[in-house]
């Protein structure tokens, strides 16, 4: 079909046709993403996150990672959604503004979140955006976005409350007073002491290592200290999946979890050679695959 040629009601026609489509694929993908995220096979990939699956394995920005996780559990828990998304009387971005609302100012009413949908069916962005502040007095609160501006430099925009500028700005004044601290230079200084801070704690807590022959095998599900001072030591605090395959290692180092390679309801035990560290997510696909995701729910 070469666009040039076709006449002007076809023309209209055509995109009119096009648009609907565009709905329905962008429906489709949240629904696929409810599922994925239901599954969690994400985690097979070697990716400890639905967040990092989009961002790097299907090439969405950031940005628009997020929107589309926050509108498709939003999906989730209203599918009344699909068809007004369908029909276009709520557009993916305003669906997008209304459950990033929703999460910041805590509703967790269903019946009172299906309100506020409804009531703000077939508007406009700014319309929209009007709508939600004369009901919760303040504008919806966008993501945060990272920029990057130069080879080793990133922007990061995020809302702050009046009173934490404040915060900051004073202890900017107490930190230097020759110099007055940048905000970028003031993160840092309190990241740097934060990390420090846990470090200190990390080697107090593998301060005694028991040698691997040395720890006693245990038939209890609870992982002795001993086992677990040994195995963050060897995981050097990161998950420990690899990919069997492609040998892509996750290497998360958030939400670390115990994990017994051979189930304990299979009898496995809890001796260092049965544990492993692994991220939240890779523990919880390891426990889908091996009991059914209906048994993981429950």
């Amino acid at each position: 079909m070469k666009i040039q040629e076709l006449n002007d009601k076809n023309l209209l026609s055509e995109i009119k046709n096009l648009a609907l489509k565009e709905r329905k694929i962008g429906l489709d993908i949240l629904k696929f993403i409810c599922e994925i995220e239901r599954r969690k096979c994400y985690i097979d990939l070697g990716y400890a996150s639905l967040f990092v699956y989009l961002t790097q394995e299907l090439c969405y920005s950031e940005s628009d990672a997020y929107k589309r996780i926050v509108s498709a559990k939003l999906l989730k828990e209203f599918p009344v959604l699909a068809e007004k998304i369908e029909t276009g009387k709520i557009s993916s971005t305003n669906l997008t503004i209304i459950a990033t609302t929703l999460k910041k100012h805590q509703v967790n009413d269903k019946s009172k979140k299906l309100e506020i949908i409804e009531k703000n069916e077939n508007k406009s962005k700014r319309e929209l955006q009007k709508s939600l502040f004369e009901l919760f007095g303040s504008e919806s609160s966008p993501e945060e976005v990272i920029k990057q501006v130069s080879k080793d430099e990133l922007s990061l925009s995020i809302t702050i409350s009046e009173e934490l500028l404040k915060k900051m700005n004073r202890l900017k004044a107490l930190k230097n007073i020759s110099k007055i601290l940048s905000t970028a230079e003031l993160l840092e200084t309190l990241v740097d002491k934060e990390l420090e801070q846990e470090n200190k704690k990390l080697k107090k807590n593998n301060a005694v290592i028991l040698e691997p022959e040395k720890v006693i095998l245990q038939q209890s599900r609870s992982v002795p200290t001993q086992v677990k001072r040994v195995v963050w030591k060897r995981a050097k605090g990161m998950c420990e999946w690899i990919d069997p395959i492609s040998k892509k290692s996750c290497g998360s180092l958030f939400f670390l979890q115990y994990d017994h390679i051979y189930p304990f309801a299979w009898n496995g035990n809890s001796n260092l050679e049965n544990i492993q560290l692994l991220c939240a997510n890779h523990n919880l696909r390891r426990g889908i695959k091996s009991f059914s995701l209906n048994k993981m729910k429950r």
